[in-house]
């Protein structure tokens, strides 16, 4: 990990601590992130693995904006989701899923992944099936709605 995004990496981890509850032991943060919608998802932990509190992460997804364009690679893309894991006296866990289907609930619109990709260029060799399909469907559906609007 290059040092900008270690710096990235550590803002991201002490605004989560900052907004955990009094009594955490554990803290969880899931990002789904796309150029158009960020999800997130937080949890905290008390040492008897019991819920702890609600977790207020201030001003987190501009960091994790910044932190996708950082982690940009030219034909690689970015990453699609990440789950960052904090546990009181030890170091974060900072997991980034580059490949596999985040799974979004509900499920975004696949012109998002094609404005998604436009953004962030993957090469062809890492488009997988499931994110190749779904720009597909994104274009066609473009395609379709253009269609209808030249029709009017």
């Amino acid at each position: 990990m290059d040092p900008r995004t270690g710096t990235r990496v550590a803002e991201i981890c002490a605004l989560l601590e900052a907004g955990a509850p009094a009594g955490w032991n554990r803290v969880t943060l899931d990002v789904w992130a796309n150029v158009m919608a960020y999800e997130l998802a937080t949890s905290a932990q008390d040492a008897q693995g019991r819920f702890a509190g609600e977790v207020r992460p201030a001003e987190i997804t501009d960091r994790l904006q910044e932190l996708r364009e950082q982690m940009y690679e030219e034909d690689r893309g970015t990453w699609l989701s990440a789950r960052f894991v904090l546990r009181r006296e030890a170091a974060p866990e900072v997991t980034f899923n580059y490949d596999e289907d985040p799974r979004w609930s509900p499920e975004l619109h696949p012109m998002m992944f094609v404005r998604d990709l436009e953004a962030f260029p993957r090469a062809d060799e890492h488009l997988r099936g499931w994110l190749r399909e779904t720009v597909e469907r994104g274009l066609e559906l473009q395609r379709a709605h253009e269609v209808s609007l030249a029709d009017q």
